[in-house]
């Protein structure tokens, strides 16, 4: 079974995300920091990370650039975010990230690039 670490701190954004991948059989970690999500992220192993980029303690630029910056592993990054304006975006793909999906999410296609991340 597939492990994703869902990063996100509004409430009923983690349990639409957690529902409909628990749904479709994934094993959902959930974070609601960016610093909780550098520990799960440093001491387990995870297929996909879905990563809000507005968090607390730690947003998720930051939390890209210190797993670089500390030469830590981490999967491929699906960003689920409300910064809809291109700047973020081009932020994002300067770090890397391939896939920016901005809310609210459609779930059909949601979980088509969860499904084309993890094959």
């Amino acid at each position: 079974m597939k492990k994703i670490l869902i990063v996100e701190d509004n409430d009923m954004n983690m349990k639409l995300f957690y529902d409909v991948l628990s749904y479709n059989n994934y094993n959902v970690v959930k974070a609601f920091d960016g610093l909780d999500a550098f520990e799960k992220i440093e001491h387990d192993n995870f297929d996909l990370i879905i990563l809000d980029m507005l968090l607390p303690k730690m947003d998720g630029f930051s939390l890209i650039k210190k797993l670089k910056d500390e030469n830590i592993k981490y999967p491929k990054i699906i960003v689920v975010s409300a910064c809809a304006m291109d700047a973020d975006k081009q932020k994002a793909l300067a770090l890397g990230i391939e896939n920016y999906l901005t809310k609210p999410i459609d779930i059909n296609n949601f979980l088509k690039v969860v499904k084309e991340n993890l094959s």
